[in-house]
């Protein structure tokens, strides 16, 4: 199927996709991290504080998203999504409304299990469902939101923060949500044409069957060997972002050219999605899953041997490799092995995962750099732990080559 075709079949799904990974970003730490300073100020708390604040914050959702994810296998998607929406507005104003610590609190708490989970949750299921041979390029290009929100919204929240101030950054950011949900409603009900797929990813199948427990999930091999990779990338990624500042300073890095570098982490990553989903349309997603995090194992290996301008472009953009494969192949994986009936579960433990890693690593990397550990030892570290991780990978069995292979009866 061409890339023409793909968008005319199934473009409905894959436009919806799209919309929610890209209003993910209003609960993404890199756009609530715009209006930090100011958010510290007018709570009157220190970095410490804040940060404390904001991963317990993290944590939370992360956890209750294993049961809310769960019931993204039960509903329909657009319910789902809208659900999300509204929860996201809500948390929006509310922030820009908070009186004091305990609703900041909860404010980011929204933000982040309404827009980081139920969002980001919804806009990739809504595609990772689609049939083999089209779900790499489908869930590719729906996973775009994200590197678009990145690109795009930071600019525009600075300029916001110093028109109406950070409050009223959050407040117009509730009225685009509600404007986009009511977009979205209205296109749906203008555009009549049926997607073919529709019944098998955005619909219910109407079984009452909840899955496999918990507990078997966690105990099957599978799933296990694929933990480590998982975590690889948001829990070393989060780190290096969380403290970026610092590694800018330690290797001579201007703050323009930091700030030039992630729009080339953004970039990178929107061109390494699309061609990721090709990729795993025609070789399947367990072969790439042993190598998708080799453009962060080089960038922590750089990280740890040079320094000076002309690594920080390097080292982003080697990053936005990875970035730009993570979303399309974890979902793709475990699509191959677990099938997609009761994906959403499996798929909101393993994010609830991946949550718990990444709020955990910048704490710890702290204490290391508080305790003269050097970035050198610390990208080596993450280099071998990545390579290790790999090489679990290759024990886990290919269905979709044992499906093709001469022997399948």
């Amino acid at each position: 199927m061409t890339f023409q075709q793909l968008l005319a079949r199934h473009g409905r799904i894959i436009g919806m996709g799209f919309a929610l990974t890209f209003l993910s970003s209003f609960g993404q730490t890199f756009f609530i991290s715009l209006s930090g300073p100011n958010i510290r100020d007018a709570f009157g708390l220190s970095n410490g504080g804040f940060g404390l604040i904001y991963s317990a914050a993290t944590l939370t959702s992360g956890l209750l998203m294993i049961w809310i994810g769960s019931i993204i296998d039960r509903v329909d998607i657009r319910l789902y999504a809208t659900a999300g929406l509204v929860g996201l507005a809500a948390a929006t104003l509310s922030l820009s409304l908070a009186p004091n610590v305990i609703v900041l609190g909860l404010s980011l708490f929204g933000l982040r299990l309404f827009g980081q989970g139920m969002l980001n949750h919804a806009g990739v299921m809504s595609t990772a469902r689609l049939p083999e041979g089209v779900r790499g390029r489908a869930v590719g290009i729906a996973t775009l939101g994200f590197p678009a929100g990145e690109a795009t919204l930071p600019g525009i929240a600075v300029a916001l923060i110093a028109a109406l101030g950070w409050t009223g950054l959050w407040r117009t950011a509730a009225l685009v949500i509600l404007a986009c949900l009511g977009l979205g409603w209205l296109l749906g009900f203008f555009l009549k044409r049926k997607d073919p797929a529709l019944s098998g990813t955005v619909r219910v199948q109407g079984t009452s069957d909840a899955g496999p427990r918990w507990i078997d999930i966690l105990r099957d091999w599978r799933f296990l060997a694929l933990v480590p990779t998982m975590v690889g990338y948001p829990a070393i990624v989060t780190a290096y972002f969380f403290h970026q500042r610092f590694i800018a300073e330690v290797k001579a890095w201007p703050l323009e050219l930091l700030a030039s570098s992630i729009t080339i982490f953004a970039l990178v990553s929107v061109v390494v999605a699309m061609l990721a989903g090709t990729l795993v349309d025609r070789f399947g997603a367990i072969r790439l899953s042993h190598f998708y995090l080799l453009g962060l194992t080089v960038a922590s290996l750089a990280l740890a041997a040079f320094s000076g301008p002309l690594l920080a472009p390097v080292f982003f953009g080697l990053i936005g490799l990875s970035a730009g494969a993570t979303n399309v192949i974890v979902a793709a994986v475990l699509a191959e092995l677990f099938g997609t009936q009761h994906l959403g579960k499996i798929r909101a433990l393993a994010g609830a995962i991946m949550v718990v890693a990444s709020a955990a690593t910048p704490g710890i990397i702290g204490l290391l750099l508080d305790a003269a550990v050097g970035l050198g030892a610390i990208g080596i570290g993450f280099a071998a732990y990545l390579v290790l991780a790999a090489g679990i990978t290759f024990a886990l069995p290919n269905p979709r080559a044992q499906r093709s292979g001469p022997s399948d009866k």
